[in-house]
């Protein structure tokens, strides 16, 4: 008989497959999936002005990681940095156009993915499963 794994370890074993195949689709595109994720906040937040403790406290990422997140894009040509009118030890970060145009593939794989991860699910199973998952976050985020 299988050993029964722990919740938690099924959570991160789902984790390294969907990152793994993330990345492999996102590799045409020269990101990461955790750049990817930085783009996705910056295209959706509607803030005027984003800076780096903004992408921190909305992605729950240590500041070094962020940090180097935001090297790779800015070197990558997807954002600028620009020193913050109200705060000079501040820089605020904005899309390029790059960005933007790559913007429509990076929603269409993570759909996909999306789809092979609620396969043979019906669409109330889905939907109950994205109610328990948020409820498992909440679960476990800081307060």
């Amino acid at each position: 008989m299988r050993e029964r794994r722990t919740i938690g370890f099924l959570f991160k074993q789902i984790n390294n497959v969907y990152e793994k195949e993330f990345n492999r689709r996102l590799k045409s595109l020269g990101i990461t999936s955790s750049q990817c994720e930085v783009l996705d906040f910056l295209l959706q937040s509607g803030q005027e002005e984003v800076t780096q403790r903004d992408i921190e406290r909305a992605l729950n990422l240590k500041n070094p990681t962020v940090t180097g997140l935001l090297k790779r894009l800015d070197e990558k040509g997807f954002i600028l940095a620009v020193p913050s009118g109200r705060d000079k030890r501040c820089k605020n970060i904005y899309l390029t156009e790059k960005a933007y145009d790559i913007q429509k593939r990076m929603e269409k794989d993570r759909k996909k993915l999306d789809q092979m991860l609620t396969l043979g699910m019906t669409k109330k199973e889905t939907e109950s499963l994205h109610k328990m998952l948020n409820r498992v976050l909440y679960n476990i985020a800081e307060p």
